[in-house]
């Protein structure tokens, strides 16, 4: 269950910060992730990879650890992502 909890909050902090890093001027450069933003739209793009994220974790329950390791370090990226681009503008 604190796998599952974990993971779920990694995937809002994700949304969050990738939302932060398009309105600071970033893109996508995950290859689906950008397709379904083409799609979608940026918001739409990155929640429907959220959706898709969260079926295909749920089916992976025993390595869900592993999962929130990987979302652990995207979240990661995002801030230093968000920190270069504050940098850049002041």
């Amino acid at each position: 269950m604190q796998a599952r909890s974990t993971f779920i909050i990694l995937q809002v902090f994700d949304l969050m910060t990738t939302i932060a890093a398009f309105h600071a001027g970033a893109f996508e450069v995950n290859p689906l992730v950008a397709r379904l933003t083409l799609e979608f739209g940026r918001i739409g793009g990155v929640m429907c990879s959220k959706v898709i994220a969260v079926l295909i974790a749920f089916g992976v329950r025993k390595r869900l650890w592993i999962v929130n390791v990987f979302y652990s370090g995207v979240v990661i990226w995002n801030v230093i992502v968000l920190f270069a681009l504050w940098g850049q503008h002041h």
